[in-house]
């Protein structure tokens, strides 16, 4: 029998984060998905998508996307967050912990052995961290679970 569907919360970027979200968007068939992005032209064209203004490294920024997120969860009750990185994925992220809404993060900005700012972060808070280059082991440690090129191989964890 299969599970029931989730209501699934998509966080990435306007750009490299986006496309990689939208690639993993077939094995998200069946659930209910929405997205908490940033506000650019690639993002005004998603159904279902909360907009916030690009928070970068900002912390007042941060601070009202933390207030932001927490209006939209209590609106859409998400059942799991999924997030291929950004800044944007923090507040999200963070708030979602509060709620004890699991989350699966992909590490998607690292650049082979360099780990990205968020990746940092989120490999100490997300429910489940991969990693998508072998290098990356070492960098991180052994919570991070390599799967591989997550887009090429057309796999979901």
């Amino acid at each position: 029998m299969d599970a029931p569907p989730i209501k699934i919360c998509l966080v990435c970027s306007h750009g490299g984060h986006l496309n990689e979200m939208q690639q993993l968007l077939p094995a998200f068939e069946g659930h209910e998905t929405f997205y908490f992005t940033y506000d650019a032209a690639t993002t005004r064209l998603l159904d279902r998508a909360y907009l916030a203004p690009n928070m970068a490294r900002n912390p007042v920024e941060l601070l009202k996307n933390l207030v932001r997120v927490t209006r939209i969860f209590r609106k859409e009750r998400p059942d799991l967050i999924v997030s291929t990185g950004a800044e944007i994925a923090l507040p999200a992220v963070f708030i979602g912990k509060l709620f004890r809404i699991p989350v699966l993060y992909i590490e998607c900005g690292a650049q082979v052995v360099r780990p990205s700012f968020t990746g940092r972060i989120m490999y100490w808070i997300a429910d489940e961290f991969y990693i998508q280059w072998p290098e990356l082991r070492r960098v991180y440690g052994s919570r991070a679970r390599l799967q591989g090129s997550l887009i090429d191989e057309g796999r979901l964890p």
